[in-house]
């Protein structure tokens, strides 16, 4: 019976530090902010990691990527805090339109049938050379002659994959873009991972089996201030006695 009683003691005593101590902790805890936020451009699951680094031990961060909702609980100066990063990550991405000349150079004048019709209709020889960039190019890549193949634009959002075709169906080229704005205090500028791509499609006949292949014939990262022009790249054809060049132009749309 004592050793009964000794036990029950025991138990009832360390009940008791048990709930001192939960109180206690309940005292320290400290007083939590709530807050729902409906994102508009950016993804739940992405400003769900950026915030995980600011979160103390008390916090709990969750998201709804259906309804693009994240919920945050924390101290209120962690909260306010939050608040602050989601208000400028979760911006509108700025537009970027992007205008891009497709140029041949010649040693000769064209004769060639197929490259005859690309350069029917555009715009004169005449015209085309008196571009400042036409004649700042004829002094450094020594051709006489300069056509416009393609010419055409295109708008992109910040950050943003596209593909566009340049060329008409004799060349079947491919411009891939992808743009990335950077914020300077002297102007906007952004830079811009670009392939010229050519593609070749399948030849069958009776002996001969070609698959389609893509070559690459200009790639580059460049960085481009946002009203300027400028030439991109050039791809010699012809063992050089002909060559695309392509030339483009920027402008960052807020």
């Amino acid at each position: 019976m004592k050793k009964f009683i000794g036990i029950l003691c025991v138990f009832l005593l360390l009940t008791g530090i048990t709930s001192n101590l939960y109180a206690l902790e309940e005292q320290r805890k400290p007083e939590l902010k709530k807050e729902f936020v409906k994102l508009k451009y950016v993804e739940a699951d992405e400003v769900h990691k950026v915030l995980r680094s600011f979160q103390s031990p008390y916090g709990r961060i969750t998201s709804n990527d259906d309804l693009n909702i994240i919920t945050i609980q924390d101290t209120p100066e962690i909260v306010d805090k939050m608040l602050s990063i989601i208000k400028e990550i979760d911006v509108k991405p700025v537009d970027i339109l992007i205008t891009m000349d497709l140029i041949l150079g010649s040693m000769d004048l064209v004769e060639i049938p197929d490259l005859a019709r690309l350069i029917e209709g555009k715009q004169s020889k005449k015209t085309l050379e008196s571009d400042p960039i036409i004649k700042e190019l004829k002094s450094v890549l020594g051709y006489n002659h300069y056509y416009r193949i393609d010419s055409s634009f295109i708008r992109i959002q910040d950050d943003k994959y596209s593909e566009l075709k340049l060329g008409g169906h004799d060349l079947d080229l491919r411009l891939r873009l992808e743009p990335h704005y950077v914020k300077e205090e002297k102007g906007d500028t952004f830079q811009l991972d670009l392939r010229l791509i050519q593609h070749i499609s399948a030849i069958k006949t009776d002996r001969i089996e070609k698959k389609e292949k893509e070559i690459i014939l200009i790639g580059t990262t460049l960085t481009v201030k946002s009203g300027e022009r400028t030439v991109v790249g050039v791809s010699k054809l012809d063992g050089g006695n002909r060559a695309l060049i392509l030339i483009l132009s920027g402008k960052v749309i807020k």
